[in-house]
């Protein structure tokens, strides 16, 4: 029996808190049981013969996991929400992963192979076990009343990347595009926070401020800008961004003439 696939969008979602969740120290530092460790395995074996990366195993996904296996058996249903529950995106953010994709696979079965075979004869499921942007997956059997209880979450991992590395990204990106003259300034990242406007006393031709969970992209409209022959110097700043669940990047980059 398995529900329905559950791959939401790769921007924002939303925080809550769960009343029923174990805590997420201890359960993080829990390995994976047999269950799990076959669940890993097949996922990957099915991932390597089609030529896709295998996952990394991820405590924190295996610790938001467990809790939703432990919810599921305590309902003795399968979900992806039960009520009071946090979101899918919600949950693993809070148990500290951060991702610019996450998805889930849920279900119920006597034994690992049946859970692992069933989930690759559902679309959905299948899907989530193949997604090629995925890097690192996190898994929990909760076994209750002779079934198996089952959570696969994936994700598509982010490092951690400070406001000084991320200014350095975003200016080998410009200079790559004919742009010289490019400095990380605090005028810059005062701008990254401000809704309008800009920081600092001169007047810029353009400001730029966008969220993305890929560093190695410029909007298409920024590189448009910087087209315009007028345009021969850019600031860069970044700042905290206001995401509270998929991990992002919030950048400013000023265009002076």
């Amino acid at each position: 029996m398995n529900a329905a696939k559950n791959k939401p969008p790769r921007l924002l979602g939303w925080m809550l808190l769960c009343a029923a969740a174990l805590p997420l120290a201890a359960s993080a530092q829990r390995g994976p049981n047999v269950a799990e460790q076959y669940l890993l395995a097949m996922a990957n074996q099915e991932r390597t013969q089609r030529d896709i990366q295998p996952l990394a195993w991820d405590q924190h996904l295996a610790a938001a996991a467990l809790q939703h296996a432990q919810r599921m058996a305590q309902e003795n249903a399968i979900s992806h929400q039960f009520p009071g529950e946090p979101a899918l995106e919600s949950r693993t953010a809070t148990a500290g992963a951060r991702f610019s994709l996450v998805a889930e696979n849920v279900a119920i079965a006597p034994t690992p192979q049946v859970l692992h075979t069933e989930w690759m004869h559902s679309p959905g499921h299948r899907a989530n076990l193949l997604e090629p942007h995925e890097n690192a997956i996190g898994i929990a059997v909760v076994q209750s009343n002779g079934e198996l209880f089952a959570v696969e979450d994936f994700s598509e991992q982010v490092a951690a990347v400070g406001l000084n590395a991320q200014e350095a990204q975003v200016a080998r990106l410009l200079q790559g595009l004919g742009m010289a003259n490019v400095q990380a300034t605090p005028d810059a990242r005062q701008s990254c926070t401000m809704d309008t406007g800009y920081a600092g006393t001169k007047r810029p031709y353009f400001v730029m401020r966008y969220t993305t969970s890929d560093l190695s992209l410029l909007p298409d409209e920024l590189k448009t800008h910087l087209t315009d022959k007028r345009i021969h110097r850019a600031e860069v700043g970044a700042c905290a961004s206001q995401s509270p669940d998929f991990t992002s990047f919030s950048i400013a980059v000023v265009l002076y003439p």
